[in-house]
């Protein structure tokens, strides 16, 4: 049995957490830290309903109140596993200087850019995914297998509010109320974590200090692939640029060009003659459009009459699958520096061909958390650790929304108004330059366009690394990421 004290699912009663005292380094000093693995009941209605799984990483020393950090990854659908074990964790996945998955390395090494040093961790699973479980009710017949419910847990406004539920819980049973509290969520966390600037107050009662925005979401009006819109590929445009300089494909400029200027000058093309173009249409005049979508095809590295055709809206895949084909490789979507080799390079579905080529490193995270749950913390369950749910991501619910043909979910009004109000509250946004899935332009633009006032834009810091999604798992970048953390936490000592 876990710590969790409310009985009457068959969830909680076949669990056991765990928990062990590491010493962990951080620069010259020893940190003595207990470690613990364990689920937390959330209720609806006052009645257990879920056992929401984490793994806290607490430091002994001196300070009564040390900073404490809430992770969480995003999907919907993922579990914590890749900021704990790629990112902020004391152990990691082993990969290579820039990203790559090095061959037969299946265990955790020591990270010496882990977060430890300045705040303690704790990194959620949301309810679906790790071992976090919906609560199943017992039947009167034991051979019959409880039935399959809706996931209340799947659906915006819910999932939030269980977050908010967790915190406090975790805060009261640890006694942590007066620690200073920062959150960090990725990609759909981001989503999150924009949405709980303002959530935080207004609805948990919790006073965070501190967001760490990696590799965020807003809008997802902005992620709709539609010869009708503009915002999305305004968004992509500086990010296929940058991936195919990396890639010498890029014609536009001389190899060698420093890569902040290719990016600028590819930002500035966006939102000008290129945004012009998708604007227009066929209002403007063919041999200018022509002109315009022949500069984007030397750009992005593609072969023009394929973006000419395509009138300048290039998808993911599309690009993916395109820019080095004579090569028979695809560029990773999450990180577009990277590559994997075409399994059917004489079809033509591009999505199909992305399909096979993703998400290749799974099971290493899936090795990584079974061996530290089970073999290293003791946890003891049946239940299977979920990396990726695609049934919680398929089934997702948008169960704030009014008019179902107009509304999609978007975070950043919630976030203007969480650091307007919140006046104490710092936020660090970061990116990959190489992120073709949630475009680090986005963000920028999206700043610019805030009205974010100056006492409030000032506490808002962007910083883009290189590398993609997992910018991370690049050794500098994560180095500098952790700088810069450490940074925005002290700020507040």
């Amino acid at each position: 049995m876990s710590e969790n004290d409310d009985r009457g699912s068959e969830n909680s009663q076949a669990n056991k957490g765990g928990r062990k005292t590491f010493t962990f380094m951080s620069a010259s000093d020893e940190l003595v830290t207990e470690v613990i693995a364990d689920w937390v009941p959330l209720h609806i209605d006052d009645k257990p309903a879920a056992d929401m799984f984490y793994t806290a990483y607490l430091v002994q020393d001196d300070r009564a109140q040390r900073p404490i950090t809430f992770c969480i990854n995003g999907g919907p659908g993922g579990s914590s596993v890749f900021l704990q074990f790629g990112c902020a964790g004391p152990r990691i996945i082993a990969y290579d200087e820039e990203g790559h998955e090095i061959s037969g390395a299946k265990g955790l090494v020591d990270n010496p850019s882990h977060w430890l040093g300045f705040t303690d961790l704790v990194f959620i699973d949301a309810i679906g995914t790790g071992y976090s479980r919906l609560r199943t009710e017992k039947t009167a017949d034991s051979d019959k297998p409880p039935e399959k419910k809706e996931n209340p847990y799947w659906a915006v406004k819910k999932d939030l509010a269980s977050i908010g539920e967790f915190m406090r819980k975790f805060l009261t049973r640890h006694n942590r109320w007066q620690s200073p509290l920062f959150f960090a969520g990725e990609s759909y966390g981001g989503y999150r974590a924009a949405r709980l600037a303002k959530l935080f107050s207004k609805e948990f009662q919790l006073v965070v200090n501190g967001l760490i925005v990696i590799s965020p979401i807003w809008q997802f009006r902005d992620v709709s692939d539609s010869d009708y819109s503009t915002s999305q590929w305004v968004n992509q445009l500086p990010v296929y640029v940058g991936i195919a300089h990396k890639h010498a494909r890029c014609r536009h400029v001389e190899a060698g060009t420093p890569m902040s200027e290719v990016l600028e000058a590819a930002e500035k093309f966006a939102i000008s003659d290129y945004a012009r173009a998708l604007v227009a249409g066929a209002m403007m005049d063919d041999d200018e459009r022509h002109r315009i979508f022949t500069d984007v095809a030397d750009m992005i590295g593609l072969d023009a009459p394929f973006v000419i055709e395509s009138e300048g809206r290039v998808t993911l895949s599309d690009f993916a699958r395109q820019l080095k084909k004579q090569d028979h490789r695809i560029t990773d979507l999450y990180d577009g520096s990277l590559g994997s080799g075409d399994a059917f390079p004489n079809r033509t579905n591009n999505e199909a061909a992305i399909n096979e080529a993703l998400f290749n490193t799974m099971n290493l995270y899936a090795a990584a958390i079974y061996h530290w749950q089970r073999s290293e913390l003791g946890v003891s369950t049946e239940l299977e650790y979920t990396v990726l749910n695609e049934e919680a991501h398929k089934a997702w619910k948008n169960d704030e929304k009014e008019y179902d043909l107009f509304q999609l979910a978007e975070s950043m009004d919630d976030f203007r108004a969480g650091v307007t109000t919140n006046t104490a509250m710092k936020v660090l946004v970061v990116h990959g330059q190489y992120d073709t899935v949630t475009p680090y332009f986005a963000s920028k633009r999206l700043m610019h366009q805030s009205r974010l006032k100056a006492d409030a834009r000032v506490r808002v810091t962007e910083k883009l690394y290189e590398g993609g999604h997992m910018f991370y798992s690049w050794h500098e970048q994560r180095r500098l990421f952790s700088e810069d953390v450490r940074e925005l936490i002290q700020s507040f000592d």
